[in-house]
């Protein structure tokens, strides 16, 4: 994507200032006197602009910027609020609240509270109309893409916080706005893709490869649709609206699933970078300016570092034993009702994005040094223990392996898009909005193809699997939740999405466990397994008030027209 792949970010930093630094309504400053009549006047300056606003997508990172009170949205930090993964403590940062012990004033719930950048947005709509425009076309276009991202902030603060103020204009330092009741929100949300989705073409030239389509708007309004399950008085229209936009998407025949279990490892990797059939939305990466940290991050200590070696790599996050051990196996079951599953050696035929998705324990890969090879080993008793998993290790001795890549001269500069949609969630939200109406043949062919992709049975040939830990009494769902486990782990916030909008809470936030205690049998499935970072740090104890996060109280602090905080908190 030429246009945002190629500027220099820094030389539009006079153009970012906006009418309202804000600080989320609190700070009273004194800001830069610019407006319309001195910034954002030609077609040229709008389009360097909008590319900007690019970079309000979510990061490949694992946390937010701690040296910026208005961080970046951390995509994958949700993922810790989960049954799938927990993050350790690493540098003063926290664990990203993995250990559920969350009060308000926990810095990693506030990422999704993002009005510094509806803040720019809102003052690039405003300039648009009048900027002088030699392509006509192409402002409705940038309006178009520009309230996307508005769209996508607010669906993402709507889901986490409920009431949020919403704002479609610049305001004053002194304005301290009250919060907007969720529904109307809400309904902000699908009339603004509704309008937009007619002003995005389903796909650009090389030139412009990676910017908004109109199957990116689809996918998030069907994003949105599902996620106003768990509080919508409506849940059959919200059910039918992400069946709506799905179908588009699957009719215009833009998106496909790349075959086999290769074409799925290729989605993490720059290999597949907006070339992907499967991409439908992608924080690009761009050079010299977006160079990430998140193979530094969930890199194992003895493997490779790139040329720099003294950036050592921090073991950040781990993936539970609940998670590994309801992986199934290449017969479609649970490894618990396989009687094939052989405990001695657990990672043999099981459902082959497993090992794509987790380093397991035992697995071989590159060394410090050029051509060596370090073998992975978090078990205390087994030698090598460089990577037990009671020191400043992964927590649990399930590695993370998306976008990890050893072919970096320096580990800490990543070069892959992070992929925000894919195809593969697009037929799952529509086999799940398909069952969510009872219509279960219907929707039963969508989850399969998914299945298919990397060779796993079909359930239309197997039957469905009986889902014990985390069911919403809906056979099918939870068949297509599990599905979503599988597909999207250590991915981004997918399984946060499915267990606060289905309210499983409850049922599925437990006692994190990693490896079991077992030396002979290293997928033991009924001995004792050592708790997480072997500590009573990941005790984790669900309490209702979660399914809203509270405002950050500093927030609250400085406007006090945001209170009462949500429920509880």
């Amino acid at each position: 994507m030429k246009y945002i792949k190629t500027y220099k970010r820094t030389l539009l930093l006079a153009l970012l200032v906006t009418f309202v630094s804000c600080n989320d309504f609190l700070e009273v400053e004194d800001l830069d006197q610019l407006d319309l009549s001195t910034v954002y006047q030609t077609e040229e300056d709008l389009k360097l602009a909008l590319n900007n606003l690019y970079f309000t997508l979510p990061i490949l990172d694992l946390e937010d910027n701690l040296n910026n009170e208005e961080p970046d949205q951390a995509y994958l930090v949700p993922y810790f609020w989960t049954d799938d993964a927990v993050h350790r403590n690493i540098n003063g940062a926290g664990t990203n609240a993995s250990e559920f012990i969350w009060a308000a004033s926990t810095r990693a719930l506030r990422s999704f509270y993002r009005y510094p950048d509806i803040a720019s947005i809102n003052f690039f709509l405003e300039a648009l109309p009048g900027a002088e425009f030699e392509t006509e076309s192409n402002r409705t276009r940038f309006a178009a893409e520009a309230r996307f991202f508005r769209a996508w902030i607010y669906e993402s603060m709507l889901f986490a916080y409920g009431d949020v103020p919403l704002l479609t204009n610049t305001i004053t330092p002194t304005d301290a706005p009250s919060r907007t009741p969720r529904q109307e929100v809400f309904n902000f949300v699908i009339s603004e893709l509704d309008a937009i989705d007619k002003e995005l073409p389903e796909s650009y030239d090389s030139e412009n490869m990676g910017r908004i389509t109109k199957g990116a708007v689809l996918a998030l309004k069907a994003r949105a649709y599902l996620n106003a399950i768990g509080w919508s008085s409506d849940k059959n229209a919200m059910y039918g609206g992400a069946e709506a936009a799905c179908e588009e998407i699957i009719n215009s025949g833009v998106y496909s699933l790349v075959n086999g279990i290769a074409g799925f490892e290729a989605q993490f990797t720059s290999a597949s970078d907006l070339v992907s059939p499967e991409t439908i939305l992608a924080n690009i990466y761009t050079p010299l300016i977006k160079t990430h940290r998140y193979a530094r991050q969930i890199g194992l200590q003895g493997t490779w570092r790139g040329s720099a070696g003294t950036l050592t790599n921090q073991r950040r996050p781990g993936y539970t034993s609940d998670f590994i051990e309801e992986v199934q196996t290449i017969n479609g079951l649970f490894p618990k009702d396989d009687p094939t599953y052989n405990p001695a050696d657990p990672w043999s035929n099981r459902d082959p994005r497993l090992r794509v998705s987790v380093v397991l324990p035992g697995d071989q890969l590159p060394g410090t040094s050029s051509g060596s090879v370090f073998t992975f080993q978090p078990h205390p008793n087994i030698a090598p223990t460089t990577d037990d998993i009671g020191g400043v290790n992964n927590p649990t001795g399930y590695g993370f392996k998306k976008y990890l890549d050893y072919t970096l001269s320096i580990l800490n500069e990543g070069d892959v898009d992070l992929k925000l949609i894919r195809y593969s969630e697009v037929l799952l939200m529509y086999a799940e909005a398909l069952a969510g109406q009872g219509r279960d043949s219907e929707a039963l062919p969508y989850l399969d193809a998914v299945r298919e992709r990397v060779g796993m049975p079909e359930y239309g040939t197997i039957g469905l699997p009986t889902v014990t830990r985390g069911t919403t009494g809906n056979q099918l769902i939870d068949a297509i939740l599990l599905e979503r486990r599988y597909e999207f782990a250590g991915e981004g916030p997918q399984r946060w999405f499915d267990i606060w909008r289905y309210k499983l809470g409850d049922q599925v936030i437990k006692p994190v466990y990693g490896i079991p205690e077992s030396i002979p049998l290293p997928g033991d499935l009924v001995g004792p397994k050592y708790n997480a970072a072997r500590s009573t740090l990941f005790e984790r104890e669900w309490n209702e008030r979660n399914y809203l996060l509270p405002i950050w109280q500093n927030y609250l602090d400085a406007n006090p027209n945001l209170s009462p905080n949500n429920p509880d908190w």
